[in-house]
């Protein structure tokens, strides 16, 4: 029965990812706890991702979040496990990153002849980094065309647009997401926590990290730009 309860709680925390598009502190624990019950029962059995694709998250939550000589990476904290348990509840979840690593892999190989883990470090990191670029260009575009659809001299033409979108924007959308997921993973993890120097207070129903802190911790990252 609790494990019934556990997974209704972690479904109704994944729907509501892609619906608010949040996930607040004490809900991404309560996915660190499911996880590390799991695990401490054996191997950690993924749920909705192929291999190929669970490896590919697993290279990717190491270089958002590498280690350092203070705490683990990403991986080390979990946060593949905790993509995949959410995404095995939710299925547009689940569709974002299998489209996405799929996107991933054909546009590495038409750039470097190979898929993302087959890359070697210089050529994953180009990559994201080639992303992260097209990330800002697009916020940029997006600005401009704001400006522009609310100019009264070109109102009637607001169907028009001023640049073409990216396109890189399927990758865009997936790297954003798996970002963003697994720096909420890292940072609500023990190994996250501990890296923050959070002592805790018994007086404390409820802690949100400090935006200061999560800006420092991810200065050291080589994608500080793509998680800030």
């Amino acid at each position: 029965m609790f494990e019934i309860e556990r997974r209704e709680v972690i479904r109704a925390l994944a729907l509501g990812l892609t619906t608010i598009g949040t996930m607040d502190a004490d809900a991404a624990q309560h996915v660190h706890t499911a996880t590390g019950a799991e695990k401490s029962k054996g191997p950690y059995r993924v749920k909705a991702f192929q291999p190929h694709e669970y490896k590919t998250i697993q290279r990717l939550a190491e270089i958002i979040v590498p280690a350092d000589e203070v705490s683990g990476s990403a991986l080390d904290a979990g946060a593949p496990e905790f993509i995949d348990t959410l995404a095995a509840e939710n299925p547009q979840l689940a569709g974002i990153f299998h489209g996405g690593l799929a996107w991933l892999d054909a546009e590495m190989r038409q750039r470097y002849g190979t898929v993302f883990t087959g890359a070697d470090t210089k050529n994953q990191t180009a990559m994201l980094d080639i992303l992260v670029a097209a990330e800002r260009e697009e916020s940029a575009r997006r600005n401009e065309e704001l400006v522009y659809r609310r100019s009264n001299d070109y109102r009637q033409f607001s169907n028009y647009t001023v640049k073409r979108p990216s396109p890189l924007g399927p990758g865009i959308t997936f790297f954003d997401w798996v970002r963003k997921m697994t720096v909420d993973a890292f940072y609500t993890s023990p190994i996250g926590i501990k890296d923050i120097d959070f002592r805790g207070n018994k007086g404390m129903a409820r802690y949100v990290v400090p935006k200061e802190s999560i800006d420092w911790a991810l200065s050291r990252s080589p994608f500080k730009s793509a998680a800030l």
